[in-house]
């Protein structure tokens, strides 16, 4: 819409940021409503003010432009989090949700609807903290800009009635929120498509995959917030942001979910609640419920209602209030392998009603002993499941290492080279890569914890092919705004501004130069519950993205020679564990 200027205050002496537009440089037919819109995005965020929502200070008109001064926020987009294809952690993904529903429930209770919650809208700031951006076509109670027929937002967070042009209220952010929570917890959003039309008619007419589909670990609580947050009528949703932020809060503390954080994340760090509600302000507990006191107590709860199941009784020891800057290291609540946990077992059969008299000086008794017994048997059978589950988990790990090992030495060999690939790589039938170079590969991987015995977490090789000279790209002329995010999801780069092209008066064909090279990229992800590895291709032999699952004995050395061999253009097949989708 306009230049965004970093600013200087000097009556309050504060950095802000100046969101301008030259009213001048506006195509005289949609000068009328951007300006609109831009005057309401000042409107919407002007009325508000929270920790989690960019704050506007002024709004003006000089001469030929109009601007917003608005608070400087240091941070990074949702958006590029997600574009980098890392899967978040269900720990962090809730502190980002539960931001983020406090937010929501704040401006929709003052009667502004945003209608454009999407990932790159969302600001996250390198201490975690949520701001929400961009209210420029927002919704705001008792004000005519917006009618009823209008389809405003981004389709692929676009509730079902704004495709159907109906009247939006709030369950409309509640359902933008969920695909975005469903897009944390999969990696993936629910509907997606070539074009608008492909995306409406799934929005509208087909369930989404079940998120544990694609994310085997995910608890079945986290699946049921998911869908009940994006469901395709209002009446079906949460009513209300809190009421999704208490149950998303409810989900993510649930035992199922509490043993998933426990096995990839290290610590937490847990601060003072009191100096977080001063800090937050009154009712604005966006970060309280997930790093004050009392989450450590629903740890525990949650460990202690497992140890229930399973018949474990542990002793607790009374917690320290000396200091309210703890930190909780979650290897505490398991108990580590050759402890000395107490435990009891649980009595199979009542106790009889009368028992033989003791003899005199006896000094053993028969049903201590058989309970010891029992005890030491199902401590043993304990001990057992144990050491089986570290088995698999090791076995998980040991192939993604292999892989490291492997991939090490041949990225530098093949960088040293830098072969040409022998293999072309269609876009359409008109956009085509050929004699590609291989430069850059890099391999990268990291644990689930910064301690030396943690199990690796993930795996990932990429590398960027190169064509001789950039390639024409040919097409019947269509929406420019399908085309750019298609060429994204490929991370295919346009080298012509395709807006200007867009202004062009309408021709058959829309041309335009992609840059020579683009990426290719494997991600060998651990899945520790399942005794597997989830791979995910992108660009691997052809454009596009593809899923796979390999059990750890497939990484054999022949597997790895043939996928190297495969990477280099010497194979037209990719190895047999990875021919098939899972």
């Amino acid at each position: 819409m306009g230049i965004v200027y970093e600013g200087f205050d000097p009556f309050i002496e504060r950095t802000v940021a100046i969101k301008t537009i030259q009213k001048s440089m506006i195509d005289k037919s949609d000068a009328q409503e951007i300006l609109s819109r831009f005057r309401r995005e000042a409107q919407a965020a002007g009325r508000l003010t929270h920790p989690n929502i960019v704050s506007v200070y002024e709004y003006g008109e000089d001469g030929d432009v109009a601007f917003i001064a608005m608070e400087f926020v240091v941070g990074i987009e949702l958006k590029d989090h997600f574009d980098k294809t890392v899967r978040f952690k269900i720990n962090d993904s809730a502190k980002i949700m539960t931001q983020l529903l406090d937010a929501l429930e704040y401006s929709h209770s003052r009667g502004v609807v945003h209608r454009d919650i999407k990932p790159s809208n969302i600001l996250i700031t390198k201490d975690g903290q949520v701001k929400i951006a961009d209210f420029g076509i927002a919704k705001i109670e008792s004000s005519e800009l917006t009618q009823v027929g209008t389809v405003l937002g981004t389709p692929s967070y676009m509730s079902p009635e704004q495709f159907m042009g109906l009247a939006v209220d709030h369950r409309s952010d509640i359902y933008s929120a969920g695909v975005i929570l469903y897009q944390f917890l999969t990696g993936e959003r629910p509907f997606t498509g070539s074009n608008m039309t492909i995306i409406m008619h799934k929005v509208l007419n087909q369930p989404p995959v079940p998120p544990r589909t694609l994310n085997p670990d995910l608890p079945e609580a986290l699946q049921k917030v998911v869908e009940k947050a994006i469901a395709k009528r209002p009446e079906d949703r949460f009513q209300t942001a809190a009421e999704f932020m208490k149950a998303l809060k409810l989900a993510a503390e649930s035992p199922a979910s509490a043993a998933l954080v426990s096995s990839s994340d290290a610590t937490i760090t847990i601060s003072n609640p009191a100096q977080n509600k001063q800090k937050n302000g009154m009712g604005q507990s966006s970060l309280t419920d997930f790093s004050s006191v009392d989450f450590e107590e629903r740890l525990k709860k949650s460990q202690r209602e497992a140890d229930r199941k399973s018949g474990n009784i542990v002793t607790e020891k009374q917690p320290d209030n000396s200091s309210w800057d703890i930190k909780l290291e979650f290897d505490q609540f398991i108990p580590p392998k050759g402890s000395g946990t107490k435990a009891a077992a649980t009595i199979p059969a009542p106790i009889p009603a009368m028992l033989p008299d003791f003899q005199a000086g006896s000094t053993q008794s028969g049903l201590l002993a058989g309970l010891a017994q029992e005890a030491k048997e199902r401590l043993d059978s304990r001990q057992t499941t144990l050491q089986e589950s570290q088995a698999k988990a090791r076995r998980v790990d040991h192939a993604l290492n292999r892989i490291v090992k492997f991939f090490h030495p041949f990225i530098k060999h093949v960088n040293d080279v830098e072969p040409m690939i022998n293999r072309i790589y269609r876009y359409d039938a008109r956009t085509i890569y050929s004699s590609l170079k291989w430069r850059g590969a890099v391999i990268e991987s990291r644990k689930q914890s910064i301690s030396e015995s943690a199990l690796m977490d993930y795996v990932v090789f990429s590398v960027n092919l190169f064509a001789p000279e950039p390639v024409l790209l040919k097409r019947p002329w269509g929406p420019i705004e399908t085309l750019k995010k298609e060429l994204h999801h490929l991370r295919l780069r346009v080298i012509d501004d395709m807006e200007t092209a867009n202004k062009k008066p309408k021709q058959e064909w829309l041309e335009a130069q992609l840059a020579a090279d683009f990426p290719v990229q494997i991600r060998f992800q651990g899945n520790y519950t399942e005794t597997s590895i989830n791979v995910m291709c992108r660009n691997v032999g052809a454009f596009g993205v593809t899923a796979y699952k390999l059990e750890p004995d497939d990484v054999t050395p022949e597997f790895l020679d043939n996928l190297g061999l495969f990477l280099l253009g010497r194979s037209d097949k990719l190895p047999m564990q990875l021919r098939s989708d899972f």
